[in-house]
């Protein structure tokens, strides 16, 4: 079972490396027109109905482990240069010869975990679709949302609304999103170069010690800490 879990972990690593990553905060929510979101409703509902994301889960952990080990390496921070030096196997190939019985551990864990966790998500596909909604409805206009939702009664509209979700899944585009991969890594330095130069000319951030009293009380404030202890 350590193998599996091995699994497990080389494809959480992406994830992990994600959640390390310092983002840019969310904007705050924009109020919308309750008469837009009352059109975007239908339409989130049909593009996120109930068991999408269990849908999603199997196929998704299955494509990734056909991903070249050295893509994973990769995303998860190794040297771009030494994981190039490594060759196309990929983790189901790598896999089998480690573990024989390897698909048919991956097999139950599609088949038992994945579905857990994907109803684990399901628990948050309402939460989900209101987001979606919220976001059409800043986002397009009653004529726009009216088009969309006339779009999706449709046969073709109904297919492509309850599958979009699951596109990201898909072989074809996962495939695809693979072979970028190695040139994204080999791209990034000079990408970063663009905003290094010129985060390099602002001041540095202040330090706790750099903060007038005020300005202490308002951080441990924010952060609901103990003033008396922060000092």
């Amino acid at each position: 079972m350590r193998l599996a879990f091995l699994s497990l972990f080389l494809l959480a690593t992406p994830v992990a490396v994600q959640a390390q990553t310092p983002v840019a905060p969310v904007a705050a929510e924009q109020p919308v027109d309750p008469a837009l979101l009352a059109k975007a409703q239908p339409i989130a509902a049909l593009i996120l109905p109930d068991g999408t994301m269990e849908k999603m889960m199997g196929p998704m952990m299955d494509s990734m482990t056909k991903m070249p080990i050295r893509e994973f390496l990769k995303v998860g921070g190794i040297d771009p240069e030494r994981a190039e030096g490594l060759g196309e196997g990929t983790m189901e190939e790598m896999m089998a010869i480690l573990d024989p019985n390897f698909r048919k551990r991956m097999d139950v864990i599609v088949n038992t975990m994945m579905p857990a966790m994907g109803r684990f998500m399901g628990r948050y596909e309402p939460d989900m679709r209101a987001g979606m909604a919220e976001a059409f409805a800043y986002r397009y206009n009653a004529t726009e949302l009216d088009q969309i939702a006339a779009f999706l009664k449709t046969p073709t509209g109904a297919k492509f609304g309850e599958g979009f979700m699951q596109l990201a899944t898909d072989p074809h585009y996962i495939g695809r999103m693979q072979k970028i991969m190695p040139d994204m890594m080999k791209a990034m330095p000079e990408i970063m170069q663009s905003s290094q130069a010129e985060l390099a000319k602002l001041p540095k951030p202040r330090t706790y010690k750099d903060l007038t009293k005020a300005e202490r009380d308002r951080l441990t404030a924010l952060l609901g800490a103990d003033t008396q202890k922060a000092n």
